[in-house]
């Protein structure tokens, strides 16, 4: 790419960002844009207003700037809409921008269509990171009939937007293209672990049987985990499980927690400010289950494997976090409680298997690398 000659200028869009949302994407661009910012690129990234003070900022060779106010990133327990559509019309600021190249993540996307505007215009080509495919069956179960539809609709027109996908997981990238149908350009980066990071960090105090951490989301199927542990507790009356994270869903776990009677067996940590809190505990626990039935990836499956945790997760067509461990680290069952409380115990009961750190594919400073070949082609 010729920009390459004076540092390329990546505008990242996103409408959150770490270290004050820290899903699975969150995590990707804070250490994408690092590692990209170490290569010599001159990143930036274009957000909601997170924090106090100005309207932009920078942190570790990357700078952050804020094109609307914050808003609510859930209504309830679903993706507020208004959220997508307002973030969707503040990229239209870029307009004003500087940049070579533009990255934007695919939810909510609204700002995608607003974003080819931008690109448009100023004639700079235009990535789409793409983290998972719903399709039309998953969308209508998720919003209902009609709007479902539309969703969908909407969704699968997305997809002819950029000038090139970049999909988390192959899982991602076949969905893409079987499920909606893509033939464009398509690249697969996917999501890695600070391993080097990771090592040092000693166990929580706190040790448990089981762990789970994430958003606390319908489709995690928390309260999946929460019966299956009393299932569990029915022959292993002291096991013990560990919930971190917070969300839509978090009142009703814990009243599903009061009502089962497992408040000595289920802590709830909510959410935990520093990361490496999260690992302390993948390290003192001994399973680390997933009950989600929807991952484009499952990143908190291999930070959890490489802290030396066993794996339980489910066998969904909508979950890559499946595909992710070892299979020797790894119970893969049927997501319904009886089946998870087998696996559970499966795990618990099973010798212990040395855990291997993963190689560098999935090494940040390598995907970063990688990544920046894919702008470069």
């Amino acid at each position: 790419m010729a920009a390459q000659q004076r540092r390329a200028r990546i505008a990242f869009v996103s409408d959150a960002v770490f270290p004050f949302n820290k899903g699975g994407k969150e995590t990707r661009i804070y250490h994408l844009t690092k590692g990209l910012a170490a290569q010599g690129f001159d990143v930036h990234v274009y957000t909601m207003q997170w924090w106090d003070g100005g309207k932009s900022y920078e942190q570790e060779g990357v700078t952050y700037h804020a094109i609307s106010k914050k808003y609510d990133l859930y209504a309830g327990d679903r993706r507020s809409i208004k959220e997508g559509i307002l973030f969707g019309v503040a990229c239209l600021k870029l307009l004003g921008y500087k940049f070579d190249l533009l990255d934007v993540d695919h939810m909510p996307f609204f700002p995608l269509y607003f974003i080819k505007v931008v690109s448009v215009l100023k004639r700079k080509p235009f990535y789409a990171t793409w983290h998972e495919v719903w399709g039309s069956e998953y969308w209508r179960e998720y919003m209902g009939g009609a709007s479902g539809s539309i969703a969908y609709m909407i969704e699968r027109c997305s997809v002819y937007l950029p000038n090139h996908i970049v999909a988390v997981s192959d899982h991602t990238a076949d969905r893409l293209r079987n499920m909606l149908h893509y033939r464009g350009n398509l690249s697969v980066v996917v999501n890695g672990i600070d391993y080097q990071h990771i090592a040092p960090i000693s166990p929580a105090a706190e040790r448990c049987d089981v762990l789970f951490a994430g958003r606390l989301l319908s489709h995690k199927n928390v309260d999946m985990l929460i019966r299956a542990i009393g299932k569990v507790a029915q022959t292993k009356p002291d096991v013990s499980c560990i919930i971190v994270g917070d969300g839509p869903e978090q009142a009703r776990l814990q009243q599903l927690v009061h009502e089962l009677k497992l408040h000595k067996n289920i802590h709830m940590t909510g959410f935990l400010e520093a990361s490496d809190d999260v690992f302390a505990y993948m390290k003192s626990c001994k399973v680390f289950a997933t009950p989600s039935t929807r991952e484009g990836f499952g990143i908190t499956v291999l930070e959890a494997y490489a802290c030396g945790a066993k794996i339980v997760t489910v066998n969904h067509r909508d979950n890559a976090g499946q595909y992710v461990a070892p299979k020797e680290a790894s119970v893969i069952c049927e997501p319904n409680v009886t089946a998870l409380a087998g696996a559970i115990t499966q795990q618990l009961t099973a010798a212990a298997q040395p855990m291997q750190p993963h190689g560098e594919s999935y090494d940040w400073n390598y995907l970063a690398g990688k990544l920046g070949k894919v702008y470069q082609a």
